[in-house]
């Protein structure tokens, strides 16, 4: 399945968990934590119900799940864990580092994600992809997290170009409803056995399965 879009691409916004960086494991060891240190029982389910949520909606899903009142300790605690299971940084994802590199070389590059700045910056500066990224949109910096459009919206007016002519490349249904809902031509690329991202565009298995001469011929 090729990703190419069907017109002349002006730019490609990538998010980054899951996507750009193998963090999937990080964010589980994290969750786990918390659940674990609250007194409940870790089912690797809930990695699913927070699975491209931003914070607050992470946290909203996992005390409904495990029927806590304090919302905002709860969310407090995901925060700390995570810088704290992050700290060393995650490695990038199959075929993501070459993907970037190449598609560089032609196009403007943005990432739309749904974490917080701290642990972007973080993330990024360990994989070695942050000075290929031309812009950088993180939860903190729109009025409302993925699924509303604003960081794909956002990322697309940072690097002045037409959201209806760019790409988004996602690994959740959170995110590929974003990305569509911001007007981008969007590629599924699952992070999480088995995920079904019905709304995206055209679906891949891996990065490596882009071809980035094919992708951005055009440009």
């Amino acid at each position: 399945m090729t990703a190419r879009p069907p017109f002349v691409p002006e730019a490609v916004v990538f998010d980054l968990d899951g996507l750009l960086v193998d963090s999937e494991g990080l964010w589980a060891r994290a969750e786990a934590r918390v659940v674990t240190d609250l007194g409940h029982r870790w089912d690797p389910a809930m990695q699913r119900l927070m699975l491209g949520k931003g914070p607050r909606d992470a946290a909203e899903a996992l005390a409904a799940h495990l029927g806590v009142d304090d919302l905002d300790g709860l969310e407090q605690r995901l925060e700390q864990a995570t810088l704290d299971s992050f700290s060393a940084g995650a490695p990038p994802r199959p075929g993501a580092p070459q993907l970037v590199r190449a598609l560089a070389g032609w196009l403007p590059l943005g990432v739309a994600t749904n974490s917080r700045r701290a642990l972007v910056d973080l993330t990024l500066g360990a994989s070695g992809l942050a000075r290929h990224i031309d812009a950088v949109v993180t939860v903190d910096d729109v009025p409302a997290p993925k699924p509303a459009p604003d960081v794909y919206a956002t990322a697309c007016a940072r690097l002045r170009v037409d959201p209806e002519r760019s790409v988004a490349f996602e690994d959740s249904p959170v995110g590929v409803a974003s990305a569509r809902a911001a007007g981008l031509w969007v590629v599924g690329c699952p992070s999480l056995p088995g995920q079904r991202l019905d709304g995206a565009d055209v679906v891949i298995d891996s990065l490596e399965d882009v071809d980035p001469r094919q992708f951005a011929a055009a440009a």
